[in-house]
């Protein structure tokens, strides 16, 4: 390979499936630039991932790579690594928009998600009804996520039982295995629940077992955001109502393809912005026509470090 796209990856690859569709999109979409992706983790669940994030961007700046993708945790970092990247001619995308200028941007209407699968679930609820709700780690998507999620609920009528903000009624590691705890302790605490909403599908796979012990599956109506093969599949059991499909792949090919645009056609993109889909609900009838992540971008050695 001529060319090297470093992708500063916020969890390492292989700890989330959602994680690890992104980095396999970046990588189908500059294959035909002749590049090849490398993986430098700044790991979300370290509290000093800022500091990481910085870190890598200047690793790669300093090693000659051809192209940096950043996965935006907090919208003012990581500015000063990033400035610097683009000033020796190193294109920056970022994945979700910081506040800062970057080559590009991918984004996707993450408070409108939380619009539009309350609103969703509302049509399968009675008025009023008791709803409580996961949040996730404190990251710029997933913050904005649980805000259109408590709007939208607001504007449906929901009475939610406890806040999301919470770190007691957070999965803040965003990995499965992280949630037990959490859907334990909201079952126990709401066992008169109307409705369950969980930030994502991967801590949707903790709360399965746990609905599953209580008597609980396939009664409750439950909906969460990714749209994950796995959480596909709950959704055809009959286990939850549907999960928002946003497009996690998608978001990663079209990263590429403004990398290959850059390397093949001479792009020049400045703070460009990109929405790859709106994404959509699915349920139990959208499950037929749903693609799988691996149908989407085939799943590639994700390879960490840039030797």
């Amino acid at each position: 390979m001529s060319r090297t796209v470093a992708y500063i990856m916020p969890l390492p690859p292989g700890a989330h499936p959602g994680m690890d569709t992104v980095a396999h999109g970046i990588a189908a979409g500059i294959k035909d630039a002749d590049a090849e992706l490398r993986i430098l983790p700044s790991d979300l669940r370290d509290p000093h991932y800022s500091i990481e994030q910085n870190q890598a961007v200047v690793a790669a700046t300093e090693a000659g790579v051809d192209g940096i993708c950043i996965f935006t945790l907090d919208e003012n970092e990581p500015e000063p690594a990033v400035w610097r990247a683009i000033g020796s001619n190193i294109p920056v995308v970022a994945l979700h928009k910081p506040k800062f200028e970057t080559t590009a941007t991918v984004t996707v209407p993450n408070f409108y998600h939380g619009i539009y699968l309350t609103q969703y679930l509302a049509r399968h609820l009675d008025t009023d009804p008791n709803v409580a709700i996961v949040g996730g780690p404190p990251i710029l998507d997933d913050d904005e996520l649980v805000e259109g999620l408590l709007e939208g609920g607001k504007r449906c009528g929901f009475k939610f039982l406890n806040d999301p903000h919470n770190p007691t009624y957070r999965n803040q590691a965003d990995v499965k295995g992280a949630g037990v705890e959490v859907a334990k302790r909201i079952l126990d605490e709401f066992p008169d629940m109307d409705a369950l909403i969980v930030f994502n599908d991967e801590t949707l796979m903790d709360f399965l077992p746990v609905l599953e012990e209580r008597g609980l599956l396939g009664s409750l109506p439950v909906v969460s955001r990714n749209g994950s093969p796995a959480a596909v599949e709950a959704v055809k059991r009959g286990d939850t109502l549907a999960t928002y499909d946003y497009g996690l792949t998608e978001l990663g090919l079209t990263a590429g393809r403004i990398f290959s645009d850059i390397f093949l056609n001479d792009a020049d993109y400045q703070d460009a912005f990109f929405c790859p889909t709106f994404g959509r609900v699915i349920d139990e009838d959208a499950a037929e026509t749903y693609v799988p992540w691996n149908e989407r971008a085939p799943e590639v050695e994700l390879i960490t470090g840039l030797e």
